[in-house]
């Protein structure tokens, strides 16, 4: 896969976090909490089996009591230490923290043995909270199989340029991708706390071929004034990707 851009200038189930087209100013602020887990693959089958039989259903009790707006899950595919991606949508920050104080509990009074079991298998962790900043989702949103998590360390003095850059060059491709089948959606998230990068984009992609003619557009985009690409790649300290794939159900369900 052709990936030159991303090394210089570059999202689970989407239900929950779907919304039409939006900009986030005209969009309620909403924290991402992501928490990030490496599994032993010996034990991701039950892993699984646990998130699908005892995780989900208390998952949606707290969507249903408005606790959290919104979760979603993602396997690793490709880049990156860790294999599991847990994310929950809340409104507020005070929220997040009601959300894991109750899904613990609960957890831990209906399944004990199956939550000292998954706790065992967590290998390493650590967790991020993000603002979004804009959504680009389809309604009605399309399938989607793959995510492409791009995350960056850009200089906060340099964040209006960079956001300006990116909504008069690459927003119109990425708005024409998703015209033609080519993008499922897109996601811009901005750092609240935990970890190095502070600007995020979330790529939603049905098809992995998918991905090399995003890239290439976006390529093409940004090489195509060579001011507009050194002063892109100028303002960027750090880069990370990682693309995660849906998580499939257990056989039997």
């Amino acid at each position: 896969m052709r990936r030159t851009v991303l090394a210089v200038l570059t999202l689970a189930v989407l239900a929950p976090f779907a919304a039409a087209a939006q900009e986030a100013e005209e969009q309620e602020t909403l924290q991402v909490y992501v928490a990030y887990y490496k599994i032993g693959y010996a034990d991701m089958e039950e892993w699984i089996r646990l998130y699908h039989e005892v995780s989900v259903p208390i998952l949606q009790e707290l969507q249903d009591e408005g606790t959290i707006q919104g979760w979603n899950v993602w396997q690793h595919q490709t880049g990156g230490e860790y294999n599991w991606r847990f994310a929950v949508r809340a409104p507020q920050w005070a929220q997040l923290g009601q959300f894991w104080e109750q899904y613990l509990a609960r957890l831990a009074e209906r399944a004990p043995e199956d939550f000292d079991r998954s706790a065992g298998m967590i290998r390493a962790h650590y967790d991020e909270i993000w603002d979004i900043t804009a959504v680009h989702i389809p309604d009605p949103e399309p399938a989607t199989q793959y995510v492409y998590d791009a995350r960056y360390q850009l200089a906060f003095t340099d964040m209006d340029e960079w956001n300006g850059t990116w909504d008069e060059v690459l927003a119109p491709v990425l708005d024409q991708a998703m015209a033609d089948g080519v993008l499922g959606g897109w996601v811009l998230e901005g750092h609240n706390t935990g970890g190095r990068y502070n600007w995020k984009v979330l790529y939603f992609f049905e098809e992995w071929d998918d991905m090399d003619d995003l890239f290439a557009r976006l390529t093409a985009a940004i090489t195509a004034d060579p001011a507009v690409w050194q002063r892109v790649a100028g303002m960027i300290d750090a880069h990370d990707d990682v693309i995660w794939s849906m998580v499939p159900e257990p056989e039997g369900m």
